[in-house]
């Protein structure tokens, strides 16, 4: 039987790129009591799925409608992957993760800053109160929450090739601006602080449901 073509874009654009960071999931798995996860911004990065049975992904780029258009091929790809008993949910939302998305506030546990930017601002109503936010900080995400009242740092994340270590301890300077370094997200043209201590990953928790922004 011919490979669908959802998974061979997954292949393509994910796997082969060296994006899938299960490792980085699993780990965060392991460590949190995690039921259900927001991933705004996916693109076709179905990889969250793997480690969690509930994920709700969210973008409205065109190749991402197209991938996840095919439900019955992306989960028979999850099936085959997943680390878990149960069947995946796995939910598809074909938005501006920016406009008001048809979720209920406050029902996820984990949600996802990856590379997309201000999700913790447009999205932090539909996670808990106390959920957390995981966060590579490409557009600087997981800076803005940290200097916010919205979120604090709860732990760090360092992977390398196959190997996670998540640290919960000694977390001062990892939000603590360079007075001279500045740095730019990609091609956009918001300069965002380089900070004295960096991380590969950042788990923030939340904290409070409305912070002033």
């Amino acid at each position: 039987m011919a490979e669908p073509q959802s998974i061979a874009y997954y292949k393509k654009y994910v796997a082969d790129m060296g994006l899938e960071r299960a490792e980085v999931f699993q780990a965060v798995r392991q460590w949190a009591d995690v039921a259900a996860v927001l991933y705004p911004g996916c693109f076709i990065h179905v990889t969250p799925s793997f480690s969690f049975q509930h994920v709700v992904y969210v973008d409205y780029n065109d190749l991402a409608r197209q991938f996840f258009a095919d439900a019955p091929g992306v989960t028979r790809f999850v099936t085959g992957r997943k680390q878990y008993r149960q069947p995946p949910y796995i939910r598809f939302i074909a938005q501006d993760y920016t406009t008001p998305l048809p979720l209920r506030a406050g029902s996820f546990d984990l949600l996802l800053a990856l590379y997309a930017g201000g999700i913790p601002q447009a999205c932090r109503d539909y996670l808990r109160p106390g959920g957390l936010l995981l966060s590579n900080n490409h557009h600087d995400d997981a800076g803005w929450a940290a200097r916010s009242e919205a979120y604090e740092l709860a732990a760090v994340i360092h992977h390398k090739g196959s190997a996670c270590r998540i640290e919960e301890t000694g977390l001062d300077g990892y939000f603590v601006p360079k007075t001279a370094a500045r740095r730019r997200a990609g091609s956009g043209q918001t300069p965002y602080p380089e900070y004295t201590r960096r991380a590969d990953y950042y788990l923030l928790r939340k904290t409070r449901p409305r912070p002033e922004q």
